[in-house]
């Protein structure tokens, strides 16, 4: 009864905040894809732009929308979690599991938002609570549920294909689940996970797997061995407590208990420490690797454990605090900080030139995003800046034609505009506010009017 007080309370306290946490750049991006239906995305799969394109069609063009459909993905996910301790131990491990996973800085602070890896972790929980149905039961027909759920997944992120990786490993290593490589049941379940992905393949195929090329230039991108470092330590500690940490590396180094937890712990997070040097690794995407742990934390000595809780609590706190109350918002914002958007169509309708044709621009992809959900216009990005939007059609600007320019951050931007226009006009005014990338300080708009000719840059 406390658990599912506790379950309801949280979910309910993240309601009343999510006013506090504007639309980020990522998920204005991410929603702008589902106004480009395709079989597939460079950065990922799909599913987040069918998310977002069901959220539009129910509800419309809603922040408060997109903000709750992330926090109830987490809700589901902690019931997941609850399920699947309770399969592997008994009720109270499930629940205990379940409360240090909504309370985790990246699933408590960063559950209020809706990208790829929420989705992720959703699918890759519930297929993995689905693997120990079939351990436990050796029914068959919890194969083709896993078939889906794991095709989700992998519709999802590419992250997923570790999972299948990791079940392919334990079934190998453990005498008792060998049986299942001579059943029709497994293999049913993989058609059935690349039916779904097909769509992934057949654009993948189609493009030349750009995704590849996408991926690889980030990990080619110069490394610098220390920060990189640094940073992937820094922040998985951070985001999942030191405790959980250390939890997961003993876990994929030293645990002889349950090979299965091992498995699945050190597919994800091993791949991703190897790359770390090389790659600057964003804090939530070995977050799968973090389940085992997480569903072993109730079997971690009391005081261990109570550490845990009070290490998220703190950095909740105090990230909470900073993010929801004690944000610097520029003076000329507070007090309007949360109605300024809804003011951007009728600004953009004020400053677009009457004559010739206006084209609305970014630089930055969550810039993109920002201005097409709030500004309620069409975008584009110059050519080669962004291969995705390329890939959604080429930028026809002819002269006479006018732009505005949303920039983030690039301050010789002015002086490469002026030459192409006939007027270039910097606004004096911030137009545009969220909680990301610093943007209400850094973000520039540019009236342009009358293109002379030229390379927009």
């Amino acid at each position: 009864m406390y658990f599912f007080v506790f379950l309801a309370g949280i979910t309910f306290f993240k309601i009343i905040l999510s006013p506090y946490f504007p639309l980020i750049g990522d998920e204005a991006y991410y929603w702008l894809w589902s106004k480009h239906p395709a079989l597939s995305y460079i950065d990922h799969p799909p599913m987040i732009a069918y998310v977002n394109f069901i959220i539009s069609a129910l509800f419309g063009n809603s922040e408060a929308a997109i903000r709750l459909t992330a926090i109830f993905i987490v809700t589901a996910v902690a019931g997941i979690i609850y399920l699947t301790g309770k399969e592997l131990y008994d009720r109270r491990s499930g629940q205990l599991a379940a409360v240090i996973f909504s309370l985790l800085p990246l699933f408590f602070g960063g559950g209020f938002f809706l990208v790829p890896q929420m989705l992720l972790f959703l699918f890759w929980s519930w297929s993995f609570y689905l693997i120990i149905r079939i351990i436990k039961t050796k029914n068959p027909d919890y194969w083709y549920c896993l078939g889906v759920t794991a095709g989700l997944g992998f519709l999802s992120d590419y992250v997923m294909a570790l999972f299948f990786i990791g079940t392919l490993i334990f079934l190998a290593v453990n005498p008792e689940t060998r049986f299942w490589f001579k059943k029709a049941a497994p293999y049913a379940a993989v058609i059935i996970s690349l039916v779904i992905f097909s769509p992934v393949i057949i654009w993948n195929l189609s493009f030349g797997f750009t995704p590849l090329f996408y991926w690889g230039g980030k990990m080619g991108a110069g490394p610098r061995l220390a920060d990189n470092l640094l940073n992937f330590f820094g922040l998985q500690m951070l985001l999942y407590t030191p405790v959980i940490f250390l939890a997961t590396i003993f876990m994929v180094l030293r645990e002889k208990k349950s090979k299965m937890l091992k498995i699945y712990s050190a597919v994800v997070f091993l791949p991703f420490l190897l790359i770390s040097p090389i790659m600057n690794v964003g804090g939530h995407w070995p977050a799968a690797a973090y389940l085992p742990a997480i569903l072993n934390s109730p079997r971690l000595k009391k005081a261990v454990f109570a550490l845990a809780i009070f290490l998220a609590l703190i950095v909740n706190g105090l990230g909470l605090g900073y993010y929801a109350f004690f944000y610097p918002t520029p003076v000329e914002l507070q007090g309007r900080e949360f109605t300024i958007n809804k003011n951007l169509p009728q600004y953009i309708k004020g400053v677009t030139p009457g004559a010739g044709k206006t084209y609305y621009l970014g630089n930055d992809l969550g810039i993109l995003g920002l201005v097409a959900f709030h500004g309620h216009v069409p975008v584009n990005m110059a050519p080669r800046r962004l291969r995705q939007v390329d890939l959604w059609g080429k930028l026809e600007i002819r002269r006479g034609d006018n732009v505005i320019y949303f920039a983030l951050n690039e301050t010789p931007l002015l002086e490469k505009l002026k030459p192409l226009f006939i007027k270039v006009k910097l606004e004096p005014q911030k137009r545009l506010f969220n909680k990301d990338a610093d943007l209400p300080n850094k973000l520039q708009i540019f009236i342009c009017e009358t293109f002379r000719g030229g390379n927009l840059p």
